[in-house]
């Protein structure tokens, strides 16, 4: 079991997918307890919600055109690495690719973090 303590604290995190959630009650809600709103692509599948309302902001790129297996080209990470240079000025920001059918997720992460200008740890 992994304790957490001042310097590390549990973040939670909801990725909804019905658009039911599409009520100002409950973003309030997730306001009031911190709890991010995962802004997730995916493919047109559900519905993107992109509020932020916790200090940190959560991503989820399911893929650009097909659900798990299509990769972003250059223009819509480049989209991504704009709206994610935002959100950083003020917040924490965690970016998930899970385009991973066909092993475009690597690629696509490299790419983004050479747009934000980051670098890979080693």
């Amino acid at each position: 079991m992994t304790e957490t303590d001042a310097d590390r604290p549990v973040r939670h995190a909801m990725e909804v997918r019905h658009p039911g959630f599409a009520d100002p009650a409950f973003t309030d809600l997730l306001r009031k307890h911190g709890v991010a709103c995962v802004i997730a692509d995916t493919a047109g599948t559900w519905p993107v919600f992109d509020h932020v309302t916790a200090d940190f902001v959560y991503v989820r790129l399911h893929g650009d055109e097909e659900l798990y297996v299509s990769g972003y080209t250059d223009k819509a990470l480049k989209n991504w690495a704009k709206r994610i240079r935002g959100w950083a000025s003020d917040h924490d920001v965690f970016v998930y690719f899970d385009n991973d059918t066909k092993v475009m997720a690597p690629r696509d992460a490299t790419t983004l973090m050479k747009l934000l200008d980051l670098s890979p740890s080693p």
